[in-house]
């Protein structure tokens, strides 16, 4: 439960850090899989430090959108190739759950969190 701005930063930062060990792992498989791999991983790294750092929600849609790109395509090789390869599940369902509370907390922190005018001046 995201119950105070600091839950917040740290639902963020620990998705980025989520962001950054799926694109290892995918990175790492690059060398084993395919090249292809790389893409995601570039994206993942990418999209998860502007997260980070700005706390962004368009970075945190984005990245919901990459981590369903990739769902669709660890199906799609688990049915072409008839077998489960259990790091690209692990992975994806990493990062669509991390990007679904990345969505809400950062939605949060420039909203219900959002440090007042009143605070500042």
């Amino acid at each position: 439960m995201i119950r105070s701005r600091d839950d917040a930063l740290h639902v963020v930062t620990d998705a980025a850090i989520a962001f950054l060990a799926a694109a290892a792992a995918l990175a790492a498989m690059a060398f084993t899989h395919g090249w292809q791999d790389l893409a995601d991983a570039t994206l993942y790294v990418v999209l998860g430090l502007l997260m980070w750092r700005f706390r962004s929600p368009a970075a945190a849609f984005a990245l919901l959108l990459v981590a369903i790109m990739r769902f669709f395509i660890t199906v799609a090789q688990t049915i072409e190739t008839g077998e489960v390869n259990r790091i690209y599940v692990l992975v994806t369902v990493i990062v669509l759950f991390a990007s679904i509370r990345a969505i809400e907390a950062t939605l949060k922190l420039i909203g219900r969190f959002a440090p007042s005018e009143k605070a500042n001046g």
